[in-house]
């Protein structure tokens, strides 16, 4: 049995693996394309966590109920979700994306009290009217820097932490129905409907993307490669291991971690201070943490 701490340790650990390896995401799927990152990564993924899975010798014993959950946690989490957000990457930046995706709380909490009997008080209202302000500080800052307000950008961010928010729920279920399951086998299967989704829409893709990655220079192909590994395999395996025992609306407040830490990564890469609207978007952040875990 692992204790709360521990859980929580995993879940830190998982965000904090996620937001340093949004900067490779961020960069490549500028480069080629978000589908083609998204490519990528679930495929790293997914070879990693079948090896693991053999190499510890787990079983695949499982009801058909929760490997259709998994399946289906994976098309939508990681095939539509996760190939959403990293547009928002591309047009937003990692940073103001992930501030974005703390709106997921809300989502994760009205589906634990539907249906987990969690409770979902006034405070986390009051965290929701933080992150609105966010969202307004945001739209404000893209108006300025574009000319127009650019709902599409924010509408696709909010799609892709609700699909997101989907799988998670999914995978909750997987676990509901099955407690004995294993995190290494939820994410091999999770991947595989990721994986799914992304050979339906273009076989030929995968070949394309494999000569694209071994054309790189060996820096850049070490670079994409390991943060597929840490943002996408081993951020999976941490996070799911959480979700599993955890409270899923307090567990998912965690993320604050994550704009946070890759707010300051970002700082560093591009050598420059954080403008007003992102100071003022952060303060109200960290306000609706404060009102979230109340």
């Amino acid at each position: 049995m692992i204790d709360i701490k521990t859980v929580y340790i995993y879940a830190v650990g998982a965000n904090l693996c996620f937001a340093t390896a949004s900067l490779g995401f961020s960069h490549f799927s500028r480069k080629f394309s978000p589908l083609w990152m998204n490519q990528l990564k679930v495929s790293v993924a997914f070879i990693a966590f079948y090896l693991t899975h053999e190499l510890l010798g787990l079983t695949w014993q499982m009801s058909t109920t929760s490997f259709s959950f998994l399946l289906l946690s994976g098309f939508i989490g990681l095939y539509i979700g996760d190939s959403m957000l990293l547009r928002s990457f591309v047009k937003l930046g990692p940073g103001r994306t992930l501030i974005l995706f703390s709106f997921q709380p809300l989502l994760l909490g009205i589906y634990g009290a539907t249906f987990l009997n969690q409770s979902l008080g006034l405070y986390k209202l009051m965290a929701v009217s933080c992150m609105i302000a966010c969202l307004m500080v945001f739209l404000i800052e893209r108006n300025k820097l574009t000319g127009h307000w650019d709902y599409k950008s924010f509408l696709v961010a909010f799609a892709g932490v609700f699909f997101d928010a989907i799988g998670l729920a999914l995978t909750r279920e997987a676990y509901e129905a099955s407690p004995e399951l294993s995190s290494m086998s939820v994410n091999t299967i999770r991947c595989l409907g990721g994986l799914a989704g992304l050979i339906l829409l273009s076989p030929k893709r995968y070949l394309s993307m494999t000569k694209d990655v071994m054309n790189l220079p060996v820096k850049s192909r070490s670079i994409i490669l390991l943060a597929s590994f840490i943002g996408t395999f081993l951020a999976l395996y941490l996070y799911l291991d959480a979700l599993k025992m955890a409270h899923v609306a307090l567990l998912s407040s965690i993320t604050i971690t994550s704009p946070l830490w890759v707010s300051f990564l970002e700082c560093l890469w591009e050598k420059k201070l954080p403008n007003k609207f992102q100071l003022v978007a952060t303060s109200f952040f960290i306000i609706g943490f404060y009102f979230l875990n109340r």
